[in-house]
């Protein structure tokens, strides 16, 4: 399963992508851990997306890694959630919005 598109979230806190009906695309980050983070999941529309995989993995530095799969046109928020080590509220580490189909977009 190769994605179409790689977006990385390193320095970014916002970013967006389009792409079309039925491809995959990742979502690429440095986990928080040195910040006393870990990352809980992702919320997003599953009417539009699917989720096919979470990797965790190290690159030289701990990096986490989503895949997905475009079900349907329209724009959808992904929220990547995070939470603290040692307790406390789930907060938005990362988000995309991804637009599927002929919406427009950043790269469309």
């Amino acid at each position: 399963m190769s994605p179409v598109e790689t977006i990385v979230l390193d320095d970014e806190y916002n970013a967006a992508l389009s792409v079309d009906k039925d491809q995959v695309f990742a979502l690429d980050m440095l986990r928080p851990a040195a910040k006393g983070y870990r990352i809980t999941g992702a919320a997003f529309d599953p009417a539009m997306l699917r989720m096919e995989r979470y990797l965790e993995y190290d690159d030289g530095e701990p990096r986490a890694r989503y895949l997905f799969t475009a079900l349907q046109e329209g724009v959808s928020d992904v929220l990547i959630r995070m939470v603290p080590v040692a307790g406390g509220d789930v907060t938005t580490y990362r988000q995309v919005t991804v637009t599927v189909g002929s919406g427009g977009g950043w790269f469309g």
